[in-house]
């Protein structure tokens, strides 16, 4: 399936580092059991134990100096996919490397922080880690962790954690950088089936949208012309090249296929049902798939507008452009208890062009001749003309598996 290539927003400023080390509990374990040998020694005059304790301390003393060195000058940075959707194979590689000149650095622990940004309820913060076995001066690693991220919207990434314990595992050493980046995970992207394919094809047939023009190969032979450059040898209509002494080639219809217009109704109360939050994942994946389809394919002018927290609409000609900011702006929705349907019909139906199709995919019922609760579309002519040829897609029935299906 076609996807756009997202964008990761770095911050412009130099991130801020800082430093910390603190003891394990290993490391509290060794010093309790060289404070006891320390005390027996002093208590019974016993020069071995003062020995011992000084093996003891010696080694502790070592395993701070060396623990404070794994990290300096030791820069990491993340790296993240171009492209993602929601419930796909998340993998966030690290390139790290050691700027000292001798002491390689082992067994590093990079954490990293994910946090899914949203304006109603905020999930729990996710921690990944990863671990750099060795590191040696001079020369970079890479490293990197894998998961998946099962709802779409935008994720911050960040601060970045790396630590070290070796050689002892005494001390815990941590530097923290405040490296943050973003990353817009798409809606999932399901199937669509015969019966989308039927819907398209019944309001084509209905409309007389289809016409013959010249074109490249794309479908039955329509008319010959002469050769020129970039034309491919399968097109030469040789008879014709040889009767005039020069190359012919042949020509086929195009068709020109009905424009679309997806309005997309995230309804749902407050606070709402899980299958109506269900319902909302469904039609928004729906969406994005037909949306995701007709860019693939081309040819068309496409209208996709939306309700919820905060309605947008996007329209233009079928693209990598056209899907990189509907996709995004599918990501980033939610639905609200606010009846905006009536209001954002009407200001899609004025906009469309005549013979486009219209499809409404609604979270609940749609019931569009209520004259009451959609008196803005009633009472314009221009509207009214739509109704009879307006598709609606409830979400929440049984009867989007007719046309949509999430493998």
């Amino acid at each position: 399936m076609l996807l756009p290539r997202l964008s990761t927003r770095r911050s412009s400023a130099t991130p801020r580092t800082r430093y910390r080390i603190s003891l394990t509990f290993e490391g509290w374990c060794y010093l309790g059991i060289a404070a006891f040998i320390l005390a027996g020694a002093i208590t019974r005059q016993i020069n071995l134990l003062m020995i011992l304790f000084g093996m003891l301390a010696g080694s502790m003393v070592m395993c701070w100096r060396v623990v404070k060195k794994m990290l300096r000058k030791v820069e990491v940075r993340r790296r993240l996919p171009e492209s993602i959707s929601a419930g796909d194979l998340l993998v966030v590689e690290f390139a790290a490397v050691n700027r000292r000149r001798r002491l390689p650095s082992w067994a590093l622990e990079v954490s990293d922080r994910i946090v899914r940004e949203s304006k109603g309820r905020r999930p729990p913060a996710l921690t990944a880690q990863t671990l750099i076995a060795y590191l040696p001066p001079g020369e970079p690693r890479l490293a990197s962790y894998r998961g998946r991220l099962v709802e779409r919207g935008r994720y911050r990434f960040g601060p970045l954690q790396v630590s070290a314990r070796f050689p002892l595992g005494l001390f815990h050493y941590r530097m923290t950088t405040d490296q943050y980046d973003s990353l817009v995970v798409f809606p999932r992207l399901g199937r669509l089936l015969p019966g989308w394919k039927r819907i398209e094809q019944a309001s084509e047939a209905g409309s007389g949208t289809v016409s013959r023009r010249q074109g490249v190969l794309e479908g039955e032979f329509y008319g010959l012309r002469d050769w020129r450059s970039g034309d491919s040898r399968r097109w030469l209509h040789w008879r014709t090249s040889a009767r005039r002494q020069t190359p012919v080639v042949r020509q086929f219809e195009q068709q020109r296929h009905q424009d679309l217009a997806l309005v997309l109704d995230l309804w749902q109360p407050d606070p709402p049902r899980p299958e109506q939050t269900d319902a909302v994942e469904l039609a928004v994946s729906f969406v994005a798939t037909v949306v995701a389809d007709l860019c693939r394919g081309g040819g068309r002018w496409l209208y996709v507008a939306a309700t919820g927290r905060e309605p947008w609409f996007e329209n233009g000609p079928t693209s990598t452009a056209l899907l990189h900011e509907v996709m995004r702006r599918l990501a980033m929705c939610e639905a609200a208890p606010r009846e905006l349907l009536p209001e954002t019909l009407s200001a899609v139906l004025d906009k469309v062009r005549r013979g486009a199709q219209v499809v409404l995919v609604s979270t609940r019922p749609v019931y569009l001749d209520d004259q009451e609760q959609y008196g803005e579309v009633w009472k314009d002519p221009r509207r009214r003309t739509w109704l009879p040829k307006l598709r609606t897609i409830d979400a929440s029935s049984d009867r989007l598996g007719e046309v949509f299906v999430i493998d």
